[in-house]
């Protein structure tokens, strides 16, 4: 911490991928230099072809791409998606955290994984190769605990790279019913709408990116699996939505402008 004032002291200028994150930063370095939020976003060479209509006959397929944990693919998650027998695919591409090297055998040994509704690819050679694999799915799991304790799980909006990537590629994004993330991926550029399930209410966005889900809640799992199968045409519509905005707005070219501005001054 001693080293990381000094430093935010002596830099000309500091970059955080979270407002939040940047505002304690701040508070705890006492810097003055400037401060810049600029989120992990993609860069424009990264934004695919629009999407082709998907075909309702074919099963939905979902990506998850990233750290392996509970928190951030929580088993809940894979036992609904069997229960729906492979009507729902998932493709995983990623490695277990540190803390979490057991969660991947138990994976492994989970019943799911003899249906053929879950595919582990591991970790791939190159980011172009993960990015194929999203390409053969239609929306993105994003998702993040409600209640961490850990600061920065709890500022990851903006920082996570996974549903603007996810976005970039056309796909729908799947996130977690946290006020931060539904303003950002669901409220930005329209008003919600209340969707209430036989199981469990969650929320979409007329004009957002995707759809939020309780990660924590089987019943809400189970709803966004639900309203996903049943409008199919709905989320290729979200997914396009974020392709557009990815490639207008938030690509790395475009927010790293704040950054150049201070190189060239």
């Amino acid at each position: 911490m001693g080293a990381r004032e000094q430093l935010a002291r002596e830099a000309n200028l500091c970059v955080l991928p979270n407002e939040e994150r940047a505002r304690i930063f701040r508070q705890q370095t006492q810097t003055k230099k400037p401060v810049e939020c600029i989120w992990n976003v993609p860069s424009l060479a990264e934004v695919s072809p629009q999407k082709k209509r998907p075909d309702a006959r074919q099963p939905l397929r979902l990506f998850y791409g990233g750290s392996l944990s509970p928190d951030r693919l929580p088993p809940d998650v894979l036992e609904v998606i069997s229960a729906f027998k492979g009507a729902v695919l998932l493709e995983v591409v990623g490695y277990p955290t540190y803390s979490a090297q057991d969660y991947l055998q138990k994976m492994k040994y989970m019943r799911l994984c003899k249906t053929r509704c879950i595919k582990y690819h591991g970790t791939v050679p190159e980011r172009l190769d993960l990015l194929k694999i999203a390409d053969r799915c239609e929306a993105a799991l994003c998702l993040m605990p409600l209640n961490a304790d850990d600061i920065n799980m709890k500022t990851m909006a903006g920082a996570s790279n996974k549903p603007f990537d996810a976005m970039a590629r056309g796909l729908a994004v799947v996130v977690s019913d946290l006020p931060e993330w539904t303003r950002m991926y669901l409220r930005r550029g329209g008003n919600m709408a209340s969707v209430s399930g036989e199981r469990k209410k969650y929320a979409i966005s007329a004009m957002g990116y995707g759809i939020a889900i309780n990660p924590e809640s089987r019943e809400s799992i189970t709803a966004g699996l639900e309203w996903m199968l049943a409008n199919r045409e709905k989320l290729w519509e979200l997914g396009g939505r974020g392709r557009q905005k990815i490639k207008n707005e938030w690509n790395y070219e475009q927010m790293f402008t704040k950054v150049t501005g201070y190189l060239s001054s």
